[in-house]
């Protein structure tokens, strides 16, 4: 399968998308699916359906079309978090790439590596789009519904904004963002550790952090807790626009949307069809990130469906991974603009002669890679650092067909 550039969905893009066009979006992106989207869609089991559906079959529908072939669960953002706060992790080296959970750090011969075995988000979506609900699921839908019918926009902004003290009131959401900003930078620091640490639930962490930084001479914290100042910088910026009434038709629910904001840095792209999406993730992507509405890019996938359903039959029969290996070279197609501007390899790569196929060569890959999991020679290692390893292998559930009835999905 292509690879393709990180992505971030929301529940509002995948809602939008037919099978087929779903299909579309695992072939070209490399999804990653932030435990918010989880959440969302465990959420709908608790929702009164005025149709003839019912919530199960909605949930079904909505985990059929979530990738699987080229998708990855984020670690909660919450758990990212500490790890920075206790030196473990670097925001620096991250380059917009999914956060995987666990992995078995291993090591064959003088190659080392890591194993991800089968998540179980994956486990749980394959799950859903057999109608398959545990009770534990349920009763995390029922929860998550009640977490938000309490959520106080009101008190929270009245918590906030008195600890921080008067600010003027912004005048749109990007002087807001400035101002969010400019609190962040001219707050004493050591006051500003401990108020954002308990204000991003870390409350148990503030001495031991606190500590740390006054023994490292206190270096500014935008650089010494980046992702920390990035989790912080977006909640007080919800809390200078909420009083000031620069987003419409506001409701708890949004508590919810913000939090797809301390996702940003692991991804190159974000889509989404929400209002507030749309208005307030701009202004938080680093300039070589994009934005796409979802609007644009269900068009895009929808283009690309009908272009490769025109192939002749013997063509599709071959299956995406054939085929579809990379996006037409039209740069009228916005997938194929993605790929220029993240993978600009993508076109040379493609007009390399293919080698011919080897059996055996092929046997051996497959091997080695077993070896590099599985053997009984494996030994655990103690490298951390993915950009350090040789290897590193995903295990995935992945349907064997869906969608396209002309068009196999994988060969």
């Amino acid at each position: 399968m292509p690879q393709g550039p990180f992505l971030i969905f929301d529940k509002s893009s995948l809602e939008s998308l037919n099978l087929d066009e779903a299909i579309m979006l695992d072939n070209f992106y490399m999804s990653n699916i932030t435990p918010l989207f989880f959440v969302e869609c465990l959420a709908d089991l608790e929702k009164i359906i005025r149709s003839k559906s019912t919530p199960e079959k909605l949930v079904g529908s909505l985990a059929e079309r979530t990738p699987d072939a080229q998708s990855s669960p984020n670690v909660h953002h919450a758990t990212i978090l500490r790890g920075e706060l206790s030196g473990q992790f670097d925001l620096t080296t991250v380059h917009g790439r999914v956060m995987l959970a666990g992995g078995r750090h291993v090591q064959l011969g003088d190659k080392k590596g890591v194993v991800f075995e089968h998540s179980k988000e994956a486990e749980a979506v394959s799950r859903w789009s057999k109608g398959e609900f545990i009770d534990l699921e349920r009763n995390i839908a029922r929860q998550w519904r009640c977490a938000l019918t309490a959520i106080d926009l009101d008190a929270m902004v009245r918590n906030v904004m008195g600890a921080l003290g008067h600010w003027r009131k912004p005048k749109s959401l990007e002087d807001a963002r400035q101002i969010a900003d400019t609190i962040i930078d001219n707050m004493d620091p050591e006051w500003l550790l401990r108020f954002g640490l308990d204000l991003v639930g870390a409350p148990e962490t503030i001495e031991y952090v606190v500590g740390t930084w006054i023994q490292k001479r206190r270096p500014p914290l935008r650089e010494y807790l980046p992702y920390f100042v990035f989790v912080l910088t977006i909640n007080i910026f919800f809390c200078l626009v909420l009083p000031a009434q620069l987003l419409r038709h506001v409701k708890p629910s949004q508590k919810v949307d913000l939090a797809y904001l301390y996702y940003l840095p692991f991804c190159m792209v974000f889509t989404s069809k929400d209002n507030f999406h749309a208005e307030v993730v701009p202004l938080f992507l680093r300039p070589e990130q994009t934005f796409v509405n979802g609007i644009d890019l269900k068009e895009d996938l929808k283009r690309l469906v009908a272009h490769y359903e025109a192939l002749p039959e013997e063509v599709r029969d071959t299956g995406l991974i054939h085929f579809a290996a990379h996006p037409p070279e039209d740069t009228s197609f916005l997938t194929t603009r993605l790929w220029d501007q993240y993978l600009p390899a993508w076109r040379e790569l493609k007009n390399r002669p293919v080698p011919p196929h080897d059996p055996e060569e092929e046997k051996r890959l497959v091997d080695e890679i077993n070896r590099q999991t599985d053997s009984p020679e494996l030994q655990p290692s103690d490298e951390t650092d993915i950009d350090k390893m040789d290897y590193a292998t995903i295990r995935r559930m992945v349907y064997g067909k869906k969608g396209f009835p002309r068009i196999s999905y994988n060969a």
